[in-house]
């Protein structure tokens, strides 16, 4: 007997099936409340003792709107998730096109129906924590990259040629200076002395007189735009307080995360291998989950979204770059370990290297090293053994 789920915000549809595909009674509408899936429950259970047969219940992981209904069903049965995008490829064959959340409930069903569903398991509490922890920091980290590039166009306009003067805007000494004297009038009016003052103090004796003296050189030679002045330093100094506070919100997540991954670290070797660190290792295991799940390193390479596209129509066959349909968070975080891997690890950075002395693009060898960091992980998390690569566990 096969139950399929199309997950919604406030109301799902349900659908049972026998194995040759008949539908018993009608589609079940579950609400996010105990009463409604306690419903759906005996709705099941008779089913089950009528036909006799042990139910399957497969459900749309939609966003977070499957969250619910599944830890409180997974109680009692063996859940199956699909990603959105397999149930619209098994839908297509249906050639009438048409698509309603009943539909799609019945679609799920039937996909019970053939081949090997996919299982997985969310009952590890720890994991997700920690993968909600991840995703928080990583969209916390995309919007102080938004704050951030806002921030260095607005220091742009108000001083042009400031951000030449220093590495980065973003420099303790740079904040300093943008705090004290945002505009380049402000610096003038401070002058030589007491803004060399203020630099020493944030350098930690870092700049000579000399970067002062370029800095109010440029000041003397800006154009500030004084028609839409005050409303930029409005906005520089209400972005440094959020772009400040957000940084401090990440730092207290990444504690957050570690302190999760030290009570698990223990179990796996991911953080062994050289360029990833504790932080990293935690993102990957929060994503990828058991191991166990990904039979060859092909699934993780395809779970990231780092397997090509392929268009093949006759005899003429297109190969473009990754498919980009996977995990984004696990994508990055392979990424930001391949440039750290490359600088620190043989293996790693002999392979991209080799890649670059092909011809290859830079974008081509960093996507073919992670797909072989991928295969070092897997097999390092499967034979837990570090011999092989020669690697002391941190």
């Amino acid at each position: 007997m096969n139950v399929g789920i199309d997950v919604a915000k406030n109301v799902h549809e349900a659908c049972i099936l026998t194995e040759s595909g008949e539908q018993i009674g009608n589609f079940i509408r579950i609400k996010n409340s105990k009463s409604s899936i306690q419903k759906f429950r005996e709705s099941i259970e008779s089913a089950s003792r009528e036909l006799n047969l042990i139910p399957r219940i497969g459900m749309e992981a939609t966003g977070i709107y499957w969250y619910s209904v599944y830890f409180e069903l997974s109680r009692d049965y063996e859940i199956h998730l699909y990603n959105p995008s397999q149930i619209r490829g098994f839908a297509a064959v249906n050639i009438r096109g048409s698509k309603t959340d009943q539909i799609d409930a019945k679609t799920i069903a039937r996909m019970l129906q053939f081949g090997e569903s996919p299982k997985v398991c969310y009952g590890d509490k720890t994991r997700i924590e920690l993968k909600e922890y991840c995703r928080f920091r990583f969209k916390l980290k995309s919007k102080l990259s938004d704050l951030k590039k806002r921030f260095v166009r607005n220091v742009h306009l108000i001083f042009p040629g400031y951000d030449q003067v220093f590495s980065s805007v973003f420099t303790k000494t740079s904040i300093a200076i943008l705090k004290e004297a945002p505009r380049p009038l402000d610096m003038l009016e401070m002058g030589e002395e007491k803004l060399f003052e203020l630099m020493k103090t944030a350098s930690r004796n870092y700049y000579s007189p000399d970067k002062t003296r370029e800095l109010l050189s440029k000041a003397k030679d800006s154009i500030p735009p004084e028609f839409i002045e005050g409303v930029l330093l409005f906005e520089l100094e209400s972005l440094l307080k959020l772009i400040e506070y957000m940084e401090d919100q990440i730092k207290e997540i990444e504690i957050r995360i570690l302190a999760i991954w030290e009570t698990v670290k223990n179990k796996h070797f991911i953080q062994t291998i050289p360029g990833i660190s504790n932080l990293m290792a935690a993102i990957i295991w929060a994503e990828l989950g058991d191991i166990e799940n990904f039979r060859h390193p092909d699934q993780i390479v395809a779970f990231a979204g780092y397997d090509p596209k392929v268009k093949r129509s006759g005899k003429k066959e297109v190969i473009s770059g990754p498919n980009k349909r996977g995990s984004k968070l696990l994508r990055w975080v392979l990424g930001r370990a391949v440039v750290q891997a490359k600088m620190s690890n043989p293996v790693i950075g002999t392979y991209f290297n080799k890649k670059i002395s092909e011809g290859k693009h830079y974008n081509t060898a960093m996507c073919a090293s992670a797909k072989k960091l991928i295969r070092i992980i897997w097999a390092v998390e499967k034979i837990k053994s570090h011999s092989k690569f020669q690697i002391k566990k941190k």
